[in-house]
């Protein structure tokens, strides 16, 4: 009987230590300025697949992510500045993660998400339902009322992340980081 016992134990372990680690579950470490942005795929809210940072990877990208409907909002204001300054200069995406939105009300955060952009921004602006947690962890999330702003340099690197909502004197700072890459001196 101790034999079996001892048998049924290690089976148990093998069972355990084998099985699939979901990636919720893992730590992940915040993301610096400097480091390599990790690779991003999923579709826009137009349907069209993308991956980041390979679909940035000709000019600076501005990654605006949130994680609720008041973020949103701050969000917005993030990207209407970059559009007035730089409509061409730089690839803008929003990302809007709502795995902890109830199953049952995805559709009507996405028909209104959808309601109230134009298609052109529509097709920037990505909404995913998986690894809510993991982003949270790699943008150090302390408040999910505001927007996390990631710039990204051409190579895919982080070049500058946002420290609190959405300011005049924050977005001047993106703004001197954008010029910089865009028109870098001599």
């Amino acid at each position: 009987m101790k034999r079996f016992s001892i048998f049924i134990a290690i089976v148990i372990g093998v069972l355990i230590l084998t099985r699939p680690v979901h990636a919720a579950h893992l730590t992940t470490s915040p993301l610096h300025a400097g480091d390599a942005f990790p690779e991003f795929s999923g579709q826009t809210l137009t349907g069209r697949s993308f991956t980041l940072p390979a679909a940035a990877t000709d000019k600076s990208a501005v990654l605006v992510f949130s994680f609720s409907r008041k973020a949103g909002k701050d969000a917005r204001l993030w990207n209407e500045h970059l559009a007035m300054d730089f409509p061409h200069a730089v690839h803008a995406y929003g990302i809007i993660l709502l795995e902890s939105a109830p199953k049952v009300f995805r559709g009507l955060a996405i028909s209104g998400i959808k309601s109230s952009m134009p298609v052109s921004v529509q097709d920037r602006t990505l909404v995913m339902f998986r690894d809510e947690e993991v982003w949270k962890q790699r943008l150090a999330v302390t408040d999910v009322s505001r927007a996390y702003v990631l710039l990204l340099g051409p190579s895919g690197n982080i070049r500058w992340m946002n420290s609190g909502a959405f300011s005049d004197a924050m977005y001047a700072r993106l703004k001197n980081h954008l010029q910089e890459l865009t028109h870098p001196h001599p």
